[in-house]
């Protein structure tokens, strides 16, 4: 994703952990690339204190406020995050073909042979209701195409597209693409097919 982050922004790569890992939980060392983000985690429940800032906090709102994994400054002060690759352990590159739905903030990749979650309804503070949600949330895949351009055809505009491409997978789930909406992204490195689906009947 690299994008730059505001500073309450970042309190959302809190949220990014490993299966069956709620929005709150705290993340599992294992998921990221660098020792330093590996080390990171496993401090982020440790307050910090004013002799660590500059060294793992950050002054924020007459606090101090611990260096979320993958997080880094720019010259402006904004807080931004590494890309994907760059801050997660991936998947070997591969070959994969499915429907992808390109809604801008809710796109989503499903691989041929499986069907899309539905997010669960009713009331959100009903029994079971979040752990239907979590489950949903897990089993979606974020496609992130912004290397390779797609080019004409694949806008914003919620048509189901067959994609075929190569690319590279999170090795652990987590939370990823718009709002960590995601549980696993894939990294698109080149596309062998793509077309839009007819507005009725199958799509191959």
């Amino acid at each position: 994703m690299g994008k730059s982050l505001t500073l309450i922004a970042a309190g959302a790569m809190f949220a990014c952990g490993v299966a069956k890992a709620g929005a709150q939980d705290l993340p599992d060392p294992r998921v990221y690339l660098r020792a330093e983000d590996q080390e990171r985690a496993r401090l982020l429940s440790t307050p910090c204190t004013e002799a660590d800032v500059g060294r793992g906090c950050y002054r924020f709102d007459n606090g101090a406020v611990r260096e979320p994994p993958c997080a880094f400054h720019d010259e402006e002060g904004a807080i931004g995050s590494l890309a994907t690759d760059q801050c997660y352990k991936m998947q070997e590159p591969r070959r994969y073909r499915g429907i992808w739905i390109n809604d801008f903030e809710g796109q989503e990749f499903i691989p041929e042979g499986t069907t899309a979650a539905e997010w669960p309804g009713g009331d959100a503070k009903s029994p079971g209701w979040r752990e239907g949600f979590e489950r949903v949330r897990a089993a979606k895949i974020w496609l992130d195409v912004s290397r390779v351009k797609p080019g004409r055809g694949s806008e914003y505009d919620g048509r189901e597209m067959l994609i075929e491409f190569i690319g590279r997978k999170t090795l652990y789930p987590g939370h990823h693409g718009h709002l960590g909406m995601s549980g696993h992204e894939i990294i698109v490195d080149r596309v062998i097919l793509l077309k839009k689906c007819p507005k009725k009947g199958v799509c191959g």
